[in-house]
């Protein structure tokens, strides 16, 4: 895949990303009200599917809530999106893999960092009993990172393969065969 093709195709996938992002903590946003505190249990939500539940968390730390209303948390995810086209040169050849991965990883980061600047918070409401409420973006984000450590280590494999082939045929360019 040439590099105009992979650019295209992942802002594609990032911008989808963007919009179910939105459009679901819009909706959550609109149907719910915010859950307050601990615990969860006593907090407006609707059941999905067995334990998976949607209620509505206003998060204005990380992941996991930690450190509430520092900015550093835009300042890093602005570096990281800085750095996802770096990280798209290592990714080089593995295809739709790699699309995805830095598809997923932008839209994911885009949608938590657009909560983050217009909002103050971003809006978590997917509860699967563990504690911890997470949202569509950090889906993707997850996603994306396992894709690309996937398409990394296929790059890998690949160059380590390339290498002994061409090592294979320098140590047979030197051997002469007797005529």
């Amino acid at each position: 895949m040439n590099t105009r093709t992979f650019i295209m195709s992942s802002t594609f996938v990032a911008g989808l990303i963007l919009l179910i992002d939105q459009a679901v903590k819009e909706g959550v946003r609109e149907a719910l009200t915010v859950c307050t505190g601990p615990p969860v249990e006593s907090c407006e939500r609707f059941v999905l599917v067995g334990s998976i539940r949607l209620l509505r968390l206003e998060n204005a730390g990380s992941v996991l809530g930690f450190l509430q209303g520092e900015f550093l948390w835009v300042l890093l995810a602005t570096l990281g999106l800085l750095l996802l086209p770096l990280y798209h040169r290592r990714l080089a050849g593995a295809g739709l893999i790699a699309t995805l991965a830095i598809g997923l990883q932008t839209g994911g980061a885009l949608g938590n960092m657009t909560d983050r600047l217009f909002r103050g918070s971003v809006t978590d409401f997917i509860d699967v009993g563990i504690g911890v409420a997470f949202n569509f973006a950090d889906v993707a984000l997850v996603a994306g990172m396992f894709l690309a450590f996937e398409a990394l280590r296929r790059s890998v494999r690949r160059r380590v393969h390339w290498k002994q082939v061409g090592e294979s045929r320098k140590a047979s360019d030197g051997v002469r065969a007797d005529v």
